[in-house]
């Protein structure tokens, strides 16, 4: 019997030789299912449950799913993004609604201009200061008075809540009267509700106060600082 395995294990073995030696494939030998079993153990570990479902959502209906769910949450993020948008540019809008915009553009201002005003021929102008620095020009060239107040519709609109719809009016006086005033800029008071300044002493509503290259203007309770120039 083993003279007989050894005969057969020897012709094997040659002609394994034959077919090596001869170029012909030869089919490889069956890995044991131990070995299979320890491949598989070592892969497994790289990949984790959650990798697993992100490959299970890679299929038409899960990444239709989850497509869906990405645009819903998108156009959530967008509209959110622009209600916000809405409500800042509504907080900005000096707190008066379109109809209330309107009706105010559609009020007459309580002002009615001196026979003596008239278009200045020099480039007056007004320097704002905020915080010690320069922050703005009001030119005051092409009018012969200008309206500042808290509505839109004023020449010279501020946002400050201290100031009145119409708080004040800037008169140029384009040439001597009776009245006594000279040629130059006057400061006309609404009756504002807190008041004008002008180099630190408030002034009487609803009269002319003369306003001289240098002099500086306050409105109600703004920090801000209106230098004449020209």
């Amino acid at each position: 019997m083993e003279s007989a395995d050894v005969d057969n294990s020897t012709a094997v073995d040659e002609s394994e030789n034959a077919a090596a030696k001869s170029g012909m494939f030869k089919m490889p030998v069956a890995t044991p299912s131990a070995t299979v079993k320890k491949k598989s153990a070592d892969v497994a570990p790289a990949f984790s449950d959650g990798d697993l479902d992100k490959s299970d959502t890679g299929s038409a209906a899960g990444g239709s799913l989850v497509s869906d769910q990405s645009l819903a949450e998108t156009d959530s993020a967008v509209r959110k993004k622009t209600a916000s948008s809405s409500v800042k540019e509504k907080s900005t809008s000096k707190s008066f609604s379109p109809a209330e915009q309107l009706k105010e553009s559609e009020t007459v201002i309580p002002y009615k201009e001196p026979s003596w005003g008239g278009i200045t021929d020099k480039p007056y102008y007004f320097e704002v200061i905020k915080n010690g620095a320069a922050a703005d020009q009001v030119e005051l060239t092409t009018k012969s008075y200008y309206v500042f107040g808290r509505l839109p519709s004023c020449d010279h609109s501020m946002d400050h809540p201290s100031l009145s719809r119409y708080h004040a009016v800037i008169q140029h006086c384009a040439k001597s009267n009776s009245e006594g005033h000279d040629v130059g800029w006057y400061l006309y008071d609404l009756d504002s509700t807190h008041g004008t300044w002008i180099n630190k002493s408030k002034v009487a509503p609803r009269v002319y106060h003369r306003l001289r290259v240098g002099y500086v203007v306050k409105f109600g309770g703004s920090t801000r600082l209106y230098i004449l120039q020209v």
